[in-house]
């Protein structure tokens, strides 16, 4: 019998190293295969994209390989911003992981307002598809999808009959500079176009956004609990300095792929639409499947922690950062690249798709409202869900969902009249966490 425990006891420790060993080497592999998805992707754009100037096999190719690319880059980015909230320091975490999730958008938007500056008539209505097919994404399907995926994993748990997603007081600043931005927008809508004061005024509400947010205490999460293996791996490195060069080179190393991928991923999927579907299927591409492959680790990652009964309000504040940050900075670079394209200052015409700025302002608004009190509940998430699905559905009912959207955000404002505590939780946390530090 104390031969056959000794035995067991040895084995145990066996096992584990076994298991760790196993662990490592999946993490490898996975980075591996991203960083070869993404060497293979940008060496056929430097052979091939300039001899794919029309619809041919030889874009579908290009269009795989880009998609590819885009998606293994977008990844790597995902996994280091989850990373540096518990590798650095916290204001730089947060200032970077604010940048770094919206970073794809970024070089698409870019991409896209630059086309725009070259060729106006084919380009310029296109400027409005990606940051608004983004912002309506993220409001409009990931927050109801977060809600659906907490309750369907908590549904196991008999205790807990919790319909709601809760938000803390110091995370009212999210919400209090969403709306701020959603209301600017109103502005943008009424004028018909982006300039550069628009640049110049949501630059310094997201900039101010992020100085707020370096001020909060540091992620209490335990990063075995939140994070997967790969991003873990870079936490458990065993140095400070050997961290933040992991992440700063997963940076690097994904923002370059970017620089090269960008241009030909729009373009070709823009070539691919037109061809297939007529002229305006590019804009419909661009709104709706460019942000989605962008965006997808960003969402895996927010489903993955909304299955975690701990961590479902970090998925919904996920999601929320990302709008504001799409809200501001991402519009904020369109009138800039647009005039580097021309060569000249100039506005940045919506005119020609208003009604989509008209309704992701109203979208944001509802969403806005829905958390007046700081919790989100399966009412809101149904009504979001629903009326983006109809306006994405039927695109000739946008003005009319705007309308809806608007209404309902003033029926929201009434029921919750009684329960707002967002204003008030963000003056409690500016005395709490600014004032000592003035």
């Amino acid at each position: 019998m104390l031969w056959f425990t000794e035995v067991r006891n040895s084995v145990v420790p066996v096992r584990i190293r076994i298991g760790r060993t196993q662990q490592v080497s999946r993490v490898l592999r996975n980075y591996a295969g991203l960083t070869i998805t993404c060497v293979v992707g940008v060496a056929f754009v430097l052979i091939f994209a300039a001899s794919s100037t029309s619809f041919s096999s030889l874009t579908l190719i290009l269009a795989l390989f880009t998609f590819a690319s885009v998606i293994a880059a977008a990844m790597m980015i995902a996994w280091a911003a989850e990373a540096s909230q518990y590798s650095i320091s916290q204001g730089l975490a947060l200032a970077i992981v604010a940048i770094v999730q919206t970073l794809p958008e970024f070089f698409v938007e870019g991409a896209i307002a630059w086309n725009a500056g070259q060729d106006p008539v084919g380009w310029l209505p296109n400027v409005t598809a990606n940051f608004t097919g983004a912002n309506r994404l993220l409001t409009g399907l990931g927050w109801p999808l977060i809600l659906f995926t907490a309750m369907l994993s908590r549904s196991g748990n008999k205790r807990s009959g919790l319909h709601v997603i809760a938000l803390r007081k110091e995370q009212s600043i999210e919400v209090v500079f969403m709306l701020g931005a959603t209301l600017y927008y109103v502005l943008i809508w009424l004028r018909g176009s982006l300039e550069l004061i628009d640049t110049f005024v949501l630059l310094a509400a997201f900039l101010g956004y992020l100085w707020m947010l370096s001020r909060l205490p540091s992620e209490r999460q335990d990063p075995r609990e939140a994070l997967d293996a790969s991003p873990r791996a870079i936490v458990e490195l065993g140095t400070r300095n050997n961290r933040i060069i992991a992440i700063l080179g997963l940076f690097s190393f994904s923002g370059l792929v970017f620089v090269f991928i960008s241009t030909p991923f729009v373009d070709s999927i823009n070539t691919i639409a037109v061809a297939l579907f007529g002229t305006g299927a590019g804009f419909f591409f661009i709104q709706w499947i460019a942000p989605f492959l962008s965006e997808f680790p960003e969402k895996v990652t927010a489903f993955h922690w909304a299955r975690k009964i701990k961590l479902a309000p970090m998925a919904l504040l996920n999601f929320v950062s990302s709008a504001v940050n799409e809200l501001t900075a991402l519009v904020a670079i369109i009138p800039i690249v647009f005039a580097l394209s021309i060569g000249a200052i100039g506005p940045v015409s919506l005119t020609a798709h208003r009604d989509e700025v008209l309704l992701t302002m109203a979208q944001s608004l509802y969403a806005c409202v829905c958390l007046m009190d700081l919790k989100y509940d399966v009412r809101n998430a149904l009504q979001l869900f629903g009326l983006w699905l109809l306006s994405t559905a039927f695109v000739e009912t946008r003005f009319a969902i705007s309308i809806v959207f608007l209404l309902a955000s003033l029926v929201e404002l009434i029921i919750q009249r009684r329960r707002i505590t967002v204003f008030s939780s963000f003056k409690q946390t500016l005395q709490q966490y600014f004032s000592r530090h003035s």
